[in-house]
């Protein structure tokens, strides 16, 4: 873990950032995820496991609220929520609730840490959860500073929504999510962010806002319609991996200091970029990416 923190430290003070002010915010921001994370590495002193089941639901409503630490998630039962919290310190531990209203059910998961309250360094706060496979799901994520992993394979994503501060997690599809997907939406500060087989999540349309840092947008899998995205980000190196048989068309709004890196792509003028394949089939990708002191690079992906 220590390991990964410090080259992606590394790599964000080697962005050209405009001012000392932003150099030191993004150290202090990256040293904080360091104690924390190894905080979570700390000996165990509380640990608490809970299962729900949904009942008669049709689909569910998911809230997640974690303050800082590890929250990693994966799929599970069918019809059940599984969690299991690990942490020493009593204000740390989660609040659960679960209803039902008509045939959808409300799952909330929370921490109430109060803004006066504070607590010493280092503390553990692990989050594992198994989410229901069996039903569609609204996924909604609020972090502060955590890293972690949210592996959304195998589960019937609706909508999903991330609000994070400083970050570092992999998003995955492994499969083709199950039911239509509407909108991805991502809101991180200085963070890393790998995203993975975005092809197979059956997206209409992903909206990604990004501090300082490094994010990897992967469109490995099996792409089945049109699909838009909207990537804004400041000093940051933005990396899209894109299967050459997939039609995409790439816009990027030019300011200062863009850096671009574009492998397999016909230039259509000096904002606009298509592969060979688009215009060929109504799956395709249309890219839109915008911010200042960006480094883009693009890779074409052969099978």
């Amino acid at each position: 873990m220590s390991c990964t923190l410090f080259i992606f430290i590394k790599r964000v003070i080697n962005l050209r950032l405009q001012t000392k002010k932003r150099y030191i915010l993004l150290i202090l921001l990256s040293f904080i995820f360091l104690i924390i994370s190894y905080g979570s590495m700390a000996n165990e002193e509380s640990r608490e496991n809970r299962n729900i089941p949904l009942g008669e639901v049709n689909s569910l409503k998911m809230t997640i609220k974690f303050g800082a630490g590890k929250l990693d998630l994966i799929s599970g039962q069918e019809d059940v929520f599984e969690g299991d919290f690990q942490y020493d310190k009593s204000i740390l531990k989660p609040n659960i609730r679960y209803e039902i209203l008509g045939e959808t059910g409300i799952l909330t998961l929370s921490q109430s840490i109060k803004k006066d309250l504070s607590l010493s360094f280092p503390y553990k706060n692990v989050w594992n959860l198994k989410l229901p496979s069996g039903v569609p799901l609204q996924l909604s994520v609020y972090t502060a500073t955590y890293s972690g992993d949210i592996d959304l394979t195998n589960l019937q994503i609706e909508n999903f929504y991330l609000n994070s501060g400083v970050s570092q997690t992999n998003i995955v599809f492994n499969q083709p999510n199950l039911v239509e997907l509407k909108n991805i939406n991502i809101k991180t500060g200085a963070s890393a962010i790998k995203m993975l087989g975005l092809a197979n999540a059956n997206f209409n349309e992903m909206k990604f806002t990004g501090g300082a840092g490094s994010y990897t947008f992967d469109f490995s899998g099996n792409l089945i319609k049109k699909s838009k995205v909207n990537i804004d980000a400041g000093a940051a190196k933005i990396i899209l991996k894109i299967p050459s048989a997939i039609g995409t068309k790439i816009i990027i709004k030019r300011f200062p200091a863009v850096k671009l890196d574009i492998r397999g792509f016909i230039k259509i003028n000096d904002q606009t970029y298509i592969s060979p394949e688009y215009g060929k089939s109504d799956a395709e990708l249309d890219i839109e990416i915008k911010g200042g002191l960006v480094d883009v690079e693009v890779i074409s992906l052969t099978n």
